[in-house]
């Protein structure tokens, strides 16, 4: 039993991103985090079993570790490693006493589709324990095999990270050693802001100038020639219709090119590399033939996090940014302006992830 246990731990620890990625039941319409890898790190505080420790000296700190596979929006394995010290002064245990707990667990979650989730864990692993022996003043060292329960809190803070708090207790001989920990989770490998929105294609506009076909006329008689007695007369002249050449339409305002949220980084004025090949072709269009008479302005957007100010000044560097790449490209700079709206014109709902992702977007358009 203890080397299998070891051995599922192993597996969800070190396994590749991609093998319990490709178990996974797929994305979900919510955009959820299925799919995905969360790397937790916590700092803990221990009240330690009495099979090992006495009562007056319980108490210990450490930190732990976790890595969890999102099997699908409510699932999840998780295996994780606890270290403790405890100092146990004038106890029968000489310090320091240090405990190693691997453990592996199934989480049954809240949808992680939303920004807060609650979570209840159970499985099982071991406790390892060394300490110092006053009767032979040696080193010895401990195991039991335990359960784990317990229940936690995720908050999300952006699409690659969230706040965690964890209540757990491993169930083993002597008593329960009960383990407080709060930390940091990482998300890793398919992420929502890699998964969820596809890129969007340039809506490119080439305008060419409206052809006119005259009107084919049949050719006029010649005139007959003047006779001695009757005196020639003056025919007026025939007015042939000619063909108005066509109204230009009207462009201004016309979408060139929309970088959404998941090639915009969420607190850089960079762009992503996938979307210099859909800035690529707005510089061709407007160096063309049909495009070089083309102004556009650049309008940036953010999403609501931080202050209204500082989203208007990162929107603005957003703008210069994708503004410098197009002049490098041979678009001249009188013909591009920019803005930014910071985030007072959202298109989705500030309270989701995926709703800050949409709103987070740099649009090109057209001004003449």
């Amino acid at each position: 039993m203890r080397r299998l246990l070891s051995s599922l731990l192993v597996l969800v620890l070190a396994a590749p991103a991609g093998t319990l990625a490709a178990q996974a039941i797929p994305l979900s319409p919510d955009q959820s985090l299925a799919g995905t890898r969360e790397v937790g790190l916590f700092v803990t505080g221990r009240v330690l079993s009495t099979f090992y420790s006495v009562d007056d000296a319980r108490s210990a700190l450490g930190g732990a570790v976790s890595l969890a596979s999102h099997i699908n929006p409510h699932f999840a394995v998780q295996g994780g490693l606890g270290i403790a010290y405890g100092r146990q002064d004038n106890t029968y245990y000489k310090p320091p006493l240090v405990t190693f707990t691997p453990t592996l667990s199934l989480i049954l979650q809240g949808s992680t589709a939303n920004d807060i989730q609650p979570y209840a864990l159970a499985g099982g692993g071991y406790e390892f324990v060394r300490y110092t022996h006053p009767r032979c003043d040696c080193n010895q060292s401990r195991s039991l095999g335990i359960g784990n329960v317990g229940v936690g809190v995720r908050k999300m803070i952006g699409d690659r990270r969230a706040l965690r708090f964890e209540a757990t207790s491993q169930i083993g001989n002597g008593g329960p050693a009960f383990t407080l920990a709060m930390g940091l989770s990482l998300f890793v490998g398919n992420t929502p802001t890699i998964m969820r929105v596809g890129p969007r294609p340039p809506e490119r506009v080439r305008p060419e100038p409206p052809v006119v076909v005259p009107r084919s006329t049949p050719p006029s008689p010649p005139p007959a020639p003047p006779s001695a007695q009757t005196p020639p007369q003056q025919t007026p002249a025939r007015v042939i219709p000619q063909a108005l050449p066509e109204p230009a339409p009207n462009l201004a305002g016309t979408i060139l090119l929309t970088i959404d949220g998941t090639q915009v980084d969420f607190n850089k004025p960079a762009w992503r590399d996938d979307a210099e090949p859909l800035l690529d072709g707005v510089a061709v269009d407007l160096t063309s033939d049909a495009g070089e008479k083309i102004k556009v302005n650049i309008e940036a957007h953010t999403d609501n996090i931080g202050s209204r100010a500082g989203n208007v000044a990162l929107g603005l560097d957003r703008a210069k940014a994708v503004r410098e790449f197009l002049i490098n490209q041979g678009v001249t700079a009188d013909r591009i302006t920019v803005s930014s709206v910071g985030g007072d014109q959202p298109i989705a709902p500030n309270n989701t992830a995926l709703g800050r992702q949409r709103n987070r977007r740099i649009v090109v358009r057209r001004t003449n």
